[in-house]
């Protein structure tokens, strides 16, 4: 459903215009909308703040009124315009997060033994961490001791909870047989990777994901679009290319990744520690 005063706000954003000019452009966009009511949202908006006008002169009749976005108009924008992209980002990483219980019911139907395992969200937060918090205690219910580590206090039923920096946690070498991270392409590079790998036994893996990558641009406009406003609007998420990834975690690890519908699953190993 359209917002017709979102709509005038994305054309005064480009360039000022009068009501006729608006009514003409909406009606390009497949917006049908009478002068009256466009006069109503447009007077709206101007009650708010966000628009303005100048009056004109013409050469046919009187003055007419050029309405322009005010810099309030442009932070509503902003906000509506990212609101909209969380609500897409929202649905493609409840996306992943379903795939990636498909691609690790495989994982844990194996012979190797995962008696000890840790979810870490961080640095991933809200709901995108939450998200992979329940795809990981949907599929570890049967595992023997389970725990979270995050900075923050999160309760997770079945799951025992250890508030640490990630990048310094309080516990031995080799303890956990299988480490959730799905937040790591937004922590690398740094202190983390080396940390995980030193709590992780010898036979361990770790898991992660790629959400973002720059090849998206290359695969499809809709990738484009949404590369496009992630790095618009969510800067903090980091956009890499696969490649760059994966080398930067195979200074800790042996890394083999799996792609599937455009989703990137990664497993790495622990090396032999001498």
């Amino acid at each position: 459903m359209h917002d017709p005063g979102l709509e005038i706000l994305t054309m005064l954003a480009t360039a000022p215009c009068h009501v006729y000019g608006l009514k003409f452009r909406l009606e390009e966009e497949g917006i049908s909308r009478s002068h009256s009511d466009l006069y109503k949202t447009v007077n709206s908006l101007k009650r708010r703040g966000l628009v303005d006008y100048e009056q004109a002169p013409s050469t046919k009749g009187p003055a007419k009124k050029v309405f322009f976005i005010t810099d309030k108009g442009r932070e509503a924008l902003f906000l509506a315009r990212k609101s909209s992209v969380g609500v897409v980002l929202s649905d493609y990483f409840r996306h992943l997060a379903l795939t990636f219980q498909d691609l690790m019911v495989a994982e844990f139907e194996s012979e190797r033994p995962l008696r000890r395992i840790a979810v870490v969200p961080d640095p991933l937060s809200g709901g995108m961490a939450d998200l992979f918090v329940a795809a990981a205690a949907d599929l570890t219910g049967q595992i023997p001791e389970r725990w979270l580590i995050a900075r923050d206090k999160t309760i997770i039923e079945k799951f025992q909870s250890l508030i640490a920096d990630p990048a310094a946690m309080p516990c031995c070498d080799g303890a956990f047989d299988l480490l959730i991270a799905p937040g790591l392409s937004e922590a690398v590079p740094g202190p983390l990777l080396p940390e995980l790998a030193r709590i992780l036994a010898p036979r361990g893996q770790l898991v992660t994901f790629l959400p973002f990558t720059e090849e998206m641009t290359e695969s499809s406009i809709a990738g484009e679009f949404l590369i496009r406003e992630v790095r618009r609007f969510f800067p903090e998420l980091q956009v890499w290319r696969q490649t760059d990834f994966l080398s930067a975690l195979s200074a800790s690890f042996d890394v083999t990744s799996v792609n599937h519908l455009g989703f990137t699953l990664i497993f790495c190993r622990a090396r032999t520690r001498e």
